[in-house]
């Protein structure tokens, strides 16, 4: 059965051969790995099936775009600093006894020249097909190894020709951009242990370049099939030299590799159009063509035409934006220093109310008086804002909650003014502008609000740090014999800060009629102090089931001090952990900052394009999600 496929298979290639007659590869130009720079295309230029004695080279090359002549520069890969495709060719040689003598030794000399004409980048393994098949070299770059190891091949045997062929490809089974495998042999295969159909598909996409010498017909046509089945070519030698130029032939399927460079003139850049380039291969000509955009030059400003009509000059804007930007300063300044000093007259105008009559009528309250005329102006603007928006009860919480020392207006001035001077900063240093000025504004009124909060942050956590020690005063007048309304008023007097003000208010509001727990309560309220929470509590337990009050607050500052304790362990604790969230917080919007200031051209895609924009909410709202699980999980509650 074997012997009949075979049978089937050299007519079927007789045949083919007899009706397509000889099969000759036409020569080629391929390009690879384009790059493009404003000016320039770069490219690797490979040339396969050349003429025997036409390499590739400079003075064979020609480049036009659009049939404009264009300048070019070839180097080989080697002498470049660009990357060699990687390439191999497995070398299969008969060496059953039929090859035995003057064809043996016609061979290895074929072989040799084979070796000399291929490009010096190429790595060449050789495999005899013999009995069995040997991997005399594996693939390599060293040709003084491949020459030995062809030097010393033998002929005996049988011929393992399907079995050799599928051992080259196992040779070149490594990461290479271009392979191939050429097999000389004389006869027809009779000691393969795997048929043609294995061979075949074990070659796969590689070409297979078959050389039959001194075959008969339907060896010959058997070789040929194979080459016809894989995309590479079948050649037939009768004598040692026709053996050796086939093998020299063979050779010119790998072309020596040229790094190109095209020079692209100033009034074709920035424009589509086709390279073509072109090489001379003896009488003939190849090309390619590659069709693209060439870059612009943007270093370079293309002169312009007449005179320039339209613009501003660049002096111009920097000294008009300079002068805007120090108008704002000096205007920030004059509004921003009066508030500044206020605090200071009505501290002097209490002083002197001390000593004035208590009979005397209070008198209305001053009208709104500052420094300067702009001052004055701009305090009267915000005081009619804030009342048009109804807004004066949350904004005096605000101050009051921080301990700052301004009226309602004068905090909502101070806020507009840091948003007009974080815009107009903004809008000088940043493009768009228009990005500028909205990030600009959003600091500005993000600045005050965290000044704001870490304000009455620091006063929440002073009033948390002395509520025990005053509580302890209030204990200390319990047991003299005092009420609690009484010693609250002896504690105002020993103790300073939020302390006096909070309490001082709350027993305000008992001698208006509250009760005393209630008005304390509103103090915890504030303050947002748990423990006065807890204090208050065991205040209106004691006053229901009555009790010793002092001991009641004795054990709950004993708890208060020991939940400090354990707060204070906890945060040294977890500082490692707190700081980490901190660093992971902020380090996204630092590294906008940076972009922003060094390339913010390299953000506009994120909003101007649709796919820039989902890309931004998305991360927003991912970002979002991020910051609030990093600081729940830093945040633990004693």
């Amino acid at each position: 059965m074997r012997r009949l496929a075979l049978v089937a298979i050299g007519l079927t290639a007789v045949l083919t051969l007899l009706t397509a007659g000889p099969a000759y590869a036409d020569p080629r130009l391929s390009a690879s790995s384009v790059r493009q720079e404003a000016g320039l295309v770069e490219f690797y230029l490979t040339g396969s099936d050349l003429p025997s004695g036409n390499a590739l080279s400079q003075g064979t090359l020609s480049a036009k775009v659009d049939g404009q002549t264009v300048p070019l520069t070839a180097a080989a890969v080697g002498q470049s600093q660009g990357r060699a495709l990687r390439r191999a060719v497995a070398l299969v040689i008969d060496t059953s006894g039929s090859m035995s003598g003057e064809p043996l030794s016609s061979a290895k000399s074929a072989a040799a020249s084979f070796l000399t004409a291929l490009p010096a980048d190429i790595q060449v393994g050789v495999v005899t097909a013999g009995s069995p098949a040997i991997v005399v070299a594996r693939a390599t770059p060293d040709r003084a190894r491949v020459r030995s190891a062809v030097a010393g091949l033998q002929a005996k045997g049988e011929t393992s020709l399907y079995d050799a062929v599928r051992a080259a490809a196992d040779v070149l089974s490594g990461q290479l951009d271009e392979k191939r495998i050429v097999v000389l042999s004389d006869g027809a295969d009779t000691a393969s242990s795997v048929g043609y159909e294995d061979a075949r598909k074990a070659a796969g996409s590689i070409p297979v370049d078959t050389i039959a010498f001194k075959t008969q017909e339907a060896t010959a046509a058997v070789l040929a099939n194979l080459s016809q089945a894989t995309g590479g070519k079948a050649y037939r030698a009768g004598d040692p030299q026709a053996l050796t130029g086939v093998f020299t032939q063979a050779a010119g399927a790998f072309s020596a590799q040229l790094l190109v460079r095209v020079t692209i003139p100033p009034e074709l850049q920035g424009k589509d159009g086709t390279l073509v380039i072109s090489a001379r291969a003896g009488s003939a000509t190849v090309t390619t063509d590659m069709k693209m955009s060439f870059v612009p030059d943007t270093r370079k400003s293309t002169p312009l035409v007449g005179k320039r009509s339209t613009g501003i000059p660049d002096w111009l804007l920097y000294s008009l934006l300079g002068t805007i930007f120090l108008g704002l300063l000096i205007a920030g300044v004059l509004i921003i220093g009066p508030l500044l000093t206020a605090d200071a007259r009505r501290h002097r105008f209490a002083q002197i109310d001390q000593f004035s009559p208590k009979s005397r009528p209070a008198p209305p309250p001053p009208p709104i008086e500052a420094d300067t005329a702009i001052a004055q102006t701009a305090l009267q603007l915000s005081q009619q804002v804030m009342r048009q928006t109804k807004v004066e009860g949350r904004l005096a919480r605000q101050i009051e909650l921080a301990s700052l020392r301004m009226l309602p207006h004068e905090w909502l001035l101070l806020r507009l003014t840091a948003v007009a001077v974080g815009a107009l900063v903004f809008f000088v240093l940043f493009s768009p502008w228009w990005l500028g000025v909205v990030l600009g504004a959003l600091v500005g009124w993000g600045a005050t609000a965290v000044f704001h909060r870490v304000r009455a942050g620091r006063r929440a956590s002073a009033f948390a740090a002395a509520l025990p020690d005053a509580l302890q005063l209030v204990i200390g007048s319990l047991r003299s014999g005092f009420s609690l309304a009484q010693s609250v008023e002896a504690m105002t007097h020993e103790i300073g800060g939020s302390m006096q003000i909070e309490f001082g208010r709350a027993l305000g509001e008992v001698r208006l009629g509250a009760e005393i727990e209630d008005a304390l309560d509103r103090v915890a309220q504030r303050m947002h102090n748990k423990d006065l929470s807890f204090a208050v509590v065991a205040i209106k337990v004691q006053r229901e089931v009555g009790g010793n009050l002092a001991e009641i607050l004795s054990t709950t500052v004993a708890t208060m001090r020991e939940r400090a304790t354990l707060q204070r362990q906890v945060k040294a604790l977890s500082a490692e952990g707190r700081l980490s969230a901190y660093v992971l917080i902020g380090l996204p919007f630092i590294v906008l900052a940076y972009m922003l200031v060094v390339k913010a051209s390299y953000l506009l895609p994120l909003v101007q394009t649709p796919a820039g924009i989902a890309m931004s909410i998305g991360g927003a709202v991912l970002l979002g999600l991020g910051v609030a699980w990093l600081l729940k999980v830093v945040k633990v509650e004693v």
